[in-house]
């Protein structure tokens, strides 16, 4: 386990030494950890929030329904090289998320509200922010280098009873980290790849402006909408963007350089 955790030090440190070209936005930007290291990390996560948070619908048809759909959008997205798993969480709640590495879960509450296309939008935003590394730049802005290094270590194998203790507090932060949501730059390109992503798929992408017409029907009491799926930006400004995203030919360009909120 030392030579892994110095091996990966070194690697973790040779990554934050050089920028990365980030297809989904177009644009050259510090990424310390590679691809490898960030699926490790979504492992990690992916074991722990299962465990914790929610469980895993007991439905294979609906499962394999998620990932025959997910696993057509995310051949055809700006990260097409990761393997990509999708998953239903037994909730009620419209709820869904993306970890970094390509883990995308939806809850049974918001897939039994939607169609094909619908289902298909929804996936496709998640997809966006796991291709635009939206939680990855999100995760090492908050916790830095060595936080990140301890979860891409889980995510090799550690299994001493003392670290695995260290890394579920981790895992809630870092949960509750990327359940607050994204900036309105973050989900105003996730929305925009997520057009082009449905186009080329051979979906229907006026499936994204129903998920978003749902979500503002569903705002105020009794209706918990998920942060990530939340009202930053407001509902309506996306469904505008998504609107004219529609209709202009071509996919997605690049993202335009505005604030965080």
């Amino acid at each position: 386990m030392v030579k892994v955790i110095v091996l990966l030090t070194g690697m973790v440190l040779l990554a934050g030494c050089a920028t990365v070209y980030n297809p989904a936005t177009q644009r050259e930007e510090g990424i310390f950890i590679d691809s490898a290291q960030e699926v490790q990390v979504g492992r990690s996560m992916a074991e722990n929030i299962i465990t914790k948070e929610d469980r895993l619908l007991q439905d294979p048809v609906r499962q394999r329904y998620v990932n025959t759909i997910g696993g057509r959008v995310a051949r055809v997205s700006d990260r097409p090289e990761l393997v990509y798993r999708f998953f239903v969480l037994d909730n009620e709640d419209l709820n869904a998320f993306a970890l970094p590495g390509g883990y995308v879960y939806i809850y049974s509450g918001l897939l039994k509200r939607l169609d094909d296309d619908a289902t298909a939008a929804i996936l496709a935003h998640e997809v966006a922010h796991v291709a635009a590394r939206h939680s990855v730049k999100r995760m090492q802005s908050a916790l830095g280098y060595n936080t990140l290094l301890a979860v891409a270590v889980a995510g090799l194998g550690g299994k001493d009873p003392a670290f695995a203790e260290k890394l579920v507090g981790v895992s809630d932060v870092v949960y509750d980290l990327l359940s607050r949501g994204y900036s309105r730059q973050d989900e105003l390109l996730a929305d925009r790849l997520a057009v082009k992503y449905l186009k080329a798929a051979g979906y229907d992408p006026h499936g994204l402006i129903r998920v978003l017409e749902l979500l503002e029907a569903q705002k105020g009491p009794g209706g918990r909408v998920f942060e990530v799926l939340s009202t930053h930006p407001r509902l309506q400004e996306r469904i505008r963007q998504v609107q004219e995203e529609i209709a202009r030919p071509g996919g997605a360009g690049p993202a335009a350089e505005e604030p965080f909120f």
